[in-house]
């Protein structure tokens, strides 16, 4: 199914789809998806930047590039702002049934220095921890949860989920989102995602792993990547990943960072092939403009969940 979204883009849905979570039936209940069955040879690579060039990956520049908070404003950072919102917002609106919520563990899996990511998820679980490689952007989301002055504000996206996608009315209810979040966030791990402990601060296991757009900015391999993700989540667990279409490149502060080049039909084939039971698929085509200035070449970006069995 093929419709246009907002200025032009095209979003491409499985014709499938899943019940109670974009079309009507039953709420909070699950119903297979039978997917195409894709024919495609994979062949995974390293692909990606030095260590060296990641260690002088400036967090806060990213965070000013990518969250100004203006973005709602913004043509092309506003549409992929909402769906991204929107996509995690359905995901725990629909799924949270599934586990339970009071005691369920949520990992972000190499987050970089986001946190607006994990507003949908608070009040549907009991434990969030953020990760990612890199000190700087742990520090971001550690500054964030700690109140420290220098934090970076992330109030407007609180806004977003909670007055638009939540609609709930006032301030008030935003800064009760801010502080159950803070309460929530128990820490921020050290995760290596080309390591073969790639959580080495943490033995446990988690119900949900959220993964968006880092697996193929920075794995060396796709698939072992996604085994251990598989791997780390309990019997049951879900994973939400969204990830970029078509991107071998992006740039922060005027540097250039390699991307592997994902196509949508291997993110499907290897996360069958690691042995998750996929729900839902969902794309979103770029439409580019003349004289604008991109940060990336991405061709689109999608949304996968999937599941444990």
């Amino acid at each position: 199914l093929d419709s246009k979204g907002q200025d032009g883009m095209i979003l491409l849905r499985t014709v499938s789809r899943l019940v109670g979570y974009l079309s009507a039936g039953q709420p909070g209940r699950v119903s297979k998806l039978h997917h195409p069955v894709y024919t495609c040879a994979v062949k995974h690579r390293a692909f990606g930047s030095t260590d060296l060039e990641y260690r002088g990956f400036n967090a806060r520049r990213y965070l000013e590039e990518r969250c100004p908070g203006n973005e709602f404003e913004v043509n092309d950072k506003k549409i992929h702002t909402q769906w991204n919102m929107s996509t995690i917002h359905n995901f725990y609106k629909e799924f949270h049934r599934e586990w339970d919520n009071s005691n369920a563990k949520l990992l972000e899996f190499a987050s970089g220095p986001y946190i607006h990511t994990l507003i949908s998820a608070a009040p549907y679980v009991g434990q969030i921890y953020h990760s990612d490689y890199l000190e700087q952007c742990r520090g971001e989301a550690l500054m964030w949860r700690d109140k420290n002055p220098n934090a970076y504000d992330f109030f407007p996206y609180f806004k977003y989920a909670v007055n638009t996608l939540e609609g709930e009315e006032g301030s008030e209810v935003v800064k009760k989102r801010e502080e159950l979040l803070r309460s929530k966030l128990k820490d921020s791990l050290f995760v290596d995602m080309n390591s073969e402990n790639m959580l080495p601060g943490y033995s446990g296991k988690f119900d949900i792993i959220y993964s968006g757009y880092c697996i193929e900015a920075i794995s060396s391999d796709y698939k072992t990547v996604m085994q251990g993700v598989y791997d780390m989540l309990n019997p049951k667990g879900f994973l939400l990943m969204l990830a970029s279409i078509g991107c071998s490149w992006y740039m922060v502060d005027g540097v250039k960072y390699a991307n592997y080049p994902l196509r949508i039909e291997e993110a499907i084939t290897t996360l069958r092939e690691v042995g998750f039971t996929l729900w839902y698929t969902e794309s979103v085509k770029r439409k580019y403009e003349d004289g604008v200035t991109y940060i990336n070449d991405k061709e689109g970006y999608s949304c996968f969940i999937a599941q444990k069995l």
